[in-house]
């Protein structure tokens, strides 16, 4: 063998294992922003048909109940997915074993939270229905424990045709129930106190498929109660800023949803979930890229080839962020008429909403679109300090902007969050040598001229 060839061998494997990734990358991005896709038609039919049939209070409330939930989720959240997903062990068979016995004990231990925090959140909020609906609802929590961790598997390996296929099954069967049982809730003139059930149903069918489905139709192990010690501590380890980072993250992404019903009303907060769901729309497509696809992907290149990670970083980007600004410009421009066809008279004021929403969204996902590649990189304390950082800046603007404009100025206090955040973030992914203004200056320059566009027409 000749010493040419010798040089040569590493570029070749070099280059095989860049095309596999490539090519798994790309076919699991086209698996996921299709499933996404039709999601959201799902969605959209499934909110379309529910708003007729229910009342904006059953929404409020069962959005109210969905917060606590994922309060009592992210606050509890040790990163064991994540851990799976970017761990050398990940396809251990000891390893998956003890992190799916933690799961369990957790969903359990989110029950219990759920049912000793129904009657204060009733009392405060002034929602007697809370004290029911909660404990309920958090059972859920024991169900999605019960999931199998040939799910995270399937995500380490980017194998994501199987996943999205469950997960749009499991949206359409809970969707027919869903609406099943509020059309029955209507033809019977049932009570808002009754109707609302009719959502809980669909929670409750949701979590027993998928949970059931990915046991059966997912490849992989079978779990089975294991505990390792050396297992718990890599868990513990990695996730040890996870959980500080999602208890921000809750009240980075969440934290609108307590405050706007306790200043302005449930009935209020169901008409602004509607706009809210949809201002989202672009940056839920990005964070299901980012936790199926893009933090699979940065954290191999991370472990084998560092040197390609802000390279492929700029594409990502790039794309993401386009997506995102024709997905806001849309909803900036045909917001209006859009919430008039979806929706009857009483979600009318949904249409400002969402346009003022969408302006703000075109800021706040620049630095979102970061994030994965710092998870990947293990420099999870960036981007707690970040999230950090965030929530301070959002609990002013929401407050500042009720104190000055009231309801319209609280909404242009969520929208303004990212726009304060930026400059922060900016100068932290520049000391990271991650930063890329020739992406994020030309989005905020488009951002600034619709910012003002709307605001002028709006006020």
């Amino acid at each position: 063998m000749t010493e040419g060839s010798v040089d040569k061998q590493p570029d070749e494997l070099l280059l095989k294992q860049s095309e596999s990734l490539m090519k798994r990358v790309v076919k699991g991005s086209v698996w996921t922003l299709g499933g996404y896709a039709i999601s959201q038609v799902v969605r959209l039919g499934n909110n379309f048909l529910l708003a007729r049939l229910l009342f904006p209070k059953a929404f409020g409330l069962m959005a109210l109940v969905y917060t606590f939930l994922v309060a009592l989720q992210m606050f509890s959240d040790i990163g064991i997915n994540l851990s799976i997903i970017q761990n050398k062990r990940g396809d251990d068979p000891k390893f998956l074993n003890t992190a799916w016995t933690m799961q369990v004990i957790r969903g359990l231990v989110l029950w219990i939270c759920a049912c000793l925090i129904a009657m204060p959140a009733a009392s405060f909020y002034k929602e007697p229905m809370l004290q029911f609906l909660l404990p309920t609802v958090g059972f859920t929590t024991v169900i999605d424990g019960l999931l199998s961790t040939n799910m995270a598997t399937a995500n380490r390996q980017l194998s994501l045709k199987r996943l999205t296929l469950l997960d749009l099954g499991t949206q359409l069967i809970a969707m027919f129930v869903t609406v099943a049982g509020a059309w029955i809730a209507y033809t019977a003139k049932a009570p808002q106190e009754l109707a609302v059930w009719a959502l809980v149903l669909g929670t409750f069918t949701s979590s027993i498929i998928r949970t059931s489905l990915s046991h059966t139709i997912m490849e992989g192990i079978r779990n089975r109660f294991d505990w390792e010690q050396e297992a718990v501590g890599e868990i513990f380890r990695f996730g040890q800023w996870i959980f500080f980072s999602t208890v921000l993250t809750f009240f980075a992404l969440q934290g609108n949803n307590l405050i706007v019903p306790g200043l302005l009303g449930v009935g209020f907060f169901g008409v602004f979930t509607q706009a809210q769901t949809l201002s989202k729309a672009a940056n839920e497509v990005i964070q299901v890229l980012g936790h199926r696809v893009l933090f699979a992907s940065y954290s191999e290149l991370a472990r084998d080839r560092p040197e390609r990670l802000r390279p492929v970083l700029r594409r990502s980007r790039l794309a993401l962020n386009s997506i995102n600004l024709l997905a806001c410009l849309f909803f900036i421009f045909l917001g209006k008429p859009l919430i008039n066809f979806l929706y009857d008279s009483r979600y009318a004021d949904a249409g400002w909403m969402l346009q003022i929403l969408a302006v703000g969204a075109m800021v706040t996902v620049l630095g979102y679109t970061y994030m994965d590649v710092l998870m990947a990189q293990g420099r999870t304390y960036f981007m707690t300090m970040l999230l950090g950082i965030q929530v301070g800046i959002q609990l002013m603007t929401v407050f500042g902007g009720y104190y000055f404009g009231g309801e319209f100025g609280a909404i242009v206090g969520i929208a303004a969050v990212g726009w304060f955040l930026y400059p922060i973030q900016a100068f932290v992914f520049a000391r990271l040598h991650l930063w890329q203004p020739e992406i994020d200056l030309p989005i905020l320059g488009i951002a600034s001229v619709m910012a003002a566009l709307v605001l002028m027409q709006v006020i």
